[in-house]
C-alpha cells in the first residue's frame, strides 16, 4: 500500500471534518499549506518532502483531499492556497540574504525579528517592550502577529456531540438536540497577562512575514531571561514569569481540555516556532498598557543582522 493510500484509509476511519462546510475545509487547508510550503536558497517556492518533518503536513493535507473526495467536490475549483508573500526568486531570499558572511550559532538560540531602529535599542541598551495579551487582537496588525491571545478553540463534528437545554433555574437538562455542522469548543482566560514573542532558531522566511528588516538572534538564552526577569522585577514586582515553547494544535484533533492559552496556539503558527516570555499575576485587568524595560547592552550575548534592502 503506498503512503498516500493508507493516509486516506485512516482519515476513513476516523472522518474528522465531515461536518465541516466546504469555507472551513478551505481555510483548514490554507493553514497546512502555509506550514507546507517553504521557500529554498534560490527564493523558490519549495514544498518540504515526505521525508523530513513535512510528513505530518503532507498527511493533514492528503486528509483535505479525501474529504473533497468523499463528497465528490474538484478541489481545482476551490480556495485552498495561502499567499506566499516571500517568494523572491531569482533573488536570493530577503531571510537569508540579511545574515551576509555571518553564520548563525549553532547551539541553541531564539531570535526575534522586527524594524531596524526597535532592534537596535534592543541589541544596544536591551530595550523590550513588554505587550498586555489583549493587544494582539488589533486587526490593524500583521497577519502573522495578529491573534486572539486569551482565547483558544477545539472543533469537533456536530455528529459525535450531545447537546441538551439547560435550565439553570431548575438545574434540568432538556432532550437531546441534534447538532448542525461543527460544534466549537472554546477557553477563554478571565484576566489578561503580559508577553513578549520570540522564535525557536531562525527560519528564513520568518523575515518577510512579519514585514521585518533586523533579526536578534540570543544566543545565550539563560542568561538572557534572567536579566530580563530581574528588569522586570524592579518596575512590576507584582509580575511573575514564565517561559517555554509554544505547543501548537490541530483544532480538529485536540482534546478540549488539553488547550491552555498562554501557550497553546492554533497550529496555522506553527512555522513561526514561537517561544514565548509571558508575566502573569492573578486578576490582571484587561486594561492594562504595555510597557518597556532595559536590561542593559547584548553584546555578550547575542548578535544583530541588519538587511540592507
Amino acid at each position: 500500500m503506498k503512503r498516500h493510500e493508507a493516509w486516506r484509509m485512516a482519515y476513513r476511519m476516523d472522518r474528522y471534518m465531515r461536518s465541516a462546510s466546504i469555507g472551513e475545509i478551505e481555510e483548514r487547508s490554507r493553514d497546512i499549506a502555509i506550514n507546507l510550503m517553504n521557500v529554498n536558497e534560490k527564493g523558490q517556492l519549495s514544498p518540504g518532502s515526505p521525508d523530513n518533518r513535512s510528513i505530518y503536513w503532507w498527511e493533514l493535507w492528503t486528509h483535505v483531499l479525501e474529504e473533497f473526495g468523499l463528497r465528490s467536490v474538484d478541489h481545482m475549483q476551490l480556495d485552498l492556497m495561502a499567499p506566499f508573500p516571500w517568494v523572491s526568486h531569482p533573488d536570493q531570499p530577503r531571510g537569508l540574504r540579511i545574515l551576509g558572511t555571518r553564520k548563525l550559532p549553532k547551539t541553541d538560540f531564539i531570535a526575534r525579528v522586527g524594524q531596524r531602529e526597535h532592534m537596535k535599542d534592543a541589541f544596544e541598551r536591551g530595550s523590550f517592550r513588554i505587550a498586555p495579551a489583549t493587544s494582539y487582537a488589533d486587526p490593524s496588525l500583521n497577519p502573522a502577529i495578529r491573534d486572539e491571545e486569551l482565547s483558544v478553540t477545539a472543533i469537533r463534528s456536530g455528529d459525535t456531540a450531545t447537546i441538551r437545554p439547560f435550565d439553570p433555574a431548575t438545574g434540568i437538562s432538556g432532550a437531546p438536540i441534534k447538532a448542525i455542522g461543527n460544534v466549537s469548543f472554546s477557553q477563554t482566560m478571565q484576566e489578561n497577562f503580559f508577553v513578549l514573542c520570540m522564535t525557536r532558531g531562525y527560519q528564513p522566511r520568518i523575515l518577510d512575514d512579519f514585514e521585518a528588516n533586523s533579526l536578534l538572534v540570543i544566543h545565550n538564552v539563560n542568561r538572557f531571561l534572567i536579566r530580563l526577569e530581574k528588569a522586570v522585577k524592579r518596575l512590576r514586582s507584582d509580575l511573575t514569569l514564565v517561559a517555554r515553547p509554544i505547543t501548537y494544535y490541530d483544532p480538529y484533533r485536540v482534546q478540549p481540555k488539553d488547550l491552555e492559552a498562554p501557550f497553546s496556539k492554533n497550529f496555522r503558527y506553527a512555522y513561526q516556532r514561537e517561544y514565548r516570555l509571558v508575566w502573569h499575576k492573578s486578576g490582571l485587568g484587561f486594561d492594562e498598557e504595555p510597557f518597556f524595560v532595559e536590561i542593559g547592552a547584548l553584546r555578550d550575548i547575542a548578535i544583530l543582522f541588519n538587511s540592507r534592502d
